[in-house]
């Protein structure tokens, strides 16, 4: 989605950025913008009060799933604000969703990251690496029960674009592969899933899938998704593979069948609080891989999500429509 949101005259706007970035950019950024102040705000840590005049800037660069635009308050003449990360969890509230802010996320530079990833995830669930590493710490020689992909199928719930690229992966691995979403008419030139459908045909989607990819937004609709109610319609023998947001899985009920042995396992990437609690059951777990929140990262993750930026402020400043643009009602 893009939205035009300057006039035709070009512009060198004053922007601010939350982000610990490279010298590299910083340039290059330099090269569009009258002014570039840079205030990191580390993940994890608590939002520093900026000791800079922000008062003029029109772009702001920051941390989508944790910066509530607090900060708009020094700087009220902010038009645009891009957010490293996809999700906008912190971002979306009331406030922001009355005004006419423009608001873009970096979507596509973390997709195929989270597609290897999950693929990581799969082929380790299917060929036992997890009882394997245990039993190489206590030096036991035994044969494992393994999963043939290629009579696997995989439903991935939250088809977007991160589920395209987790798709054709899977289909290169031979799986069989259902894509649900919210828009099933809406497909894909070259579409590697084998059938699209809509969420209200999810009970079949985790009834008939050996693994359940969850790759959900962080919305009204999807808070609690996977519950009880839905995690009895999984096959016992399946997994379930978490890269969306933390908070579309009930974590107690997930425990619950998990501990019982009413499905297989589960590999996590995110959870309801982050970093995981140290005394969280599920380090304890077996049938558990915990996953850092780090599906997204890869080598060249900075450099993808720079990229994007400087070609989104190259036509801020030319006054052309900005790439990613976020409906703020929905989220995504």
């Amino acid at each position: 989605m893009s939205v035009s949101m300057t006039e035709s005259k070009k512009t060198a706007p004053v922007i601010y950025i939350r982000l610990d970035i490279s010298e590299e950019y910083v340039k290059k950024f330099k090269e569009v913008c009258s002014e570039v102040i840079i205030e990191p705000w580390k993940l994890g840590e608590p939002e520093p009060e900026s000791t800079m005049d922000v008062s003029d800037c029109e772009v702001l660069f920051t941390l989508g799933l944790h910066d509530n635009l607090n900060i708009l308050k020094k700087a009220p003449n902010v038009k645009w604000v891009h957010s490293v990360s996809v999700g906008l969890d912190a971002m979306l509230h009331e406030e922001i969703l009355s005004n006419d802010l423009i608001i873009t996320n970096s979507k596509g530079c973390t997709s195929v990251p989270i597609a290897e990833h999950t693929i990581a995830l799969i082929t380790s669930f299917a060929r036992g690496i997890p009882t394997m590493i245990k039993n190489q710490m206590n030096k036991e020689w035994a044969s494992l029960p393994l999963t043939d992909l290629s009579y696997s199928t995989v439903g991935i719930i939250g088809y977007g674009e991160i589920g395209f690229e987790i798709a054709k992966r899977c289909k290169a691995l031979g799986m069989g592969v259902i894509g649900c979403r919210k828009n099933p008419g809406k497909r894909r030139e070259n579409e590697p899933a084998d059938s699209v459908v809509g969420m209200d045909r999810v009970d079949e989607v985790l009834s008939q899938s050996d693994f359940i990819v969850l790759a959900l937004p962080s919305t009204k609709e999807t808070q609690s998704f996977l519950n009880k109610k839905r995690l009895s319609k999984m096959k016992k023998d399946s997994f379930l593979i978490n890269i969306g947001r933390g908070n579309t899985v009930v974590e107690n009920d997930l425990i619950e069948f998990l501990s019982d042995g009413r499905i297989a396992g589960a590999a996590l990437d995110v959870f309801e609080v982050e970093p995981l609690p140290k005394d969280h059951p599920f380090w304890e777990l077996e049938n558990v891989i915990v996953s850092p929140h780090n599906a997204y990262n890869s080598a060249r993750h900075h450099d993808r999500v720079m990229d994007l930026f400087l070609q989104n402020l190259k036509r801020y400043s030319e006054g052309k429509p900005l790439l990613n643009v976020v409906n703020k009602e929905t989220g995504y």
